[in-house]
């Protein structure tokens, strides 16, 4: 139950950070005291982008939106990765569960789960690409497609993701 509602919150965050544009704010979110079960608050600042918000987690970064795209990852790093694109802009077809199927069948995928992400039903799967671990959650929302990815070993389980995501807010 635990690991539903973590990964839930990864994805949300994956999802917001795809369709932001690179503005922040200069007001940080006030840090919170959590239990070891829960996750900790976002403490870094407010990112806002065409097309979501979030809180990125202290020592995070998002890149600017570009064609669709927004890159969270930790200062200076490339790993662990939480990865947002919004595709179709309105004219997407498809379903969140014939992607999130082809990845399990093209790359070995663990059985299809369902998250929660900014108000927004999520289809995913876990599976390994090029060596890397990587978790990719689909949804579809108002003709848009929207792709979030958590790239490297653990990003799954990452309390900054988590927290991250749990603050995602789709426009």
């Amino acid at each position: 139950m635990k690991k539903s509602a973590i990964f839930i919150l990864c994805l949300a965050l994956i999802v917001t950070m795809i369709g932001c544009g690179g503005k922040t704010s200069e007001e940080a979110t006030p840090a919170k005291e959590t239990k070891a079960d829960e996750t900790k608050a976002a403490q870094g600042k407010t990112y806002e982008c065409e097309d979501f918000t979030m809180t990125l987690a202290s020592d995070w970064e998002a890149s600017p939106q570009t064609m669709g795209m927004v890159n969270v990852l930790p200062k200076g790093k490339t790993s662990p990765g939480l990865y947002f694109k919004f595709e179709g802009k309105g004219n997407a077809v498809g379903t969140a569960e014939t992607s999130i199927n082809t990845m399990i069948n093209n790359y070995n995928g663990s059985p299809m789960e369902s998250a929660t992400i900014g108000n927004v039903e999520f289809k995913s799967t876990t599976y390994a690409y090029s060596g890397m671990t990587q978790t990719m959650c689909v949804a579809f929302r108002e003709g848009t497609k929207i792709t979030i990815t958590l790239e490297g070993v653990g990003a799954k389980d990452n309390p900054d993701i988590k927290t991250m995501l749990s603050t995602v807010n789709f426009k």
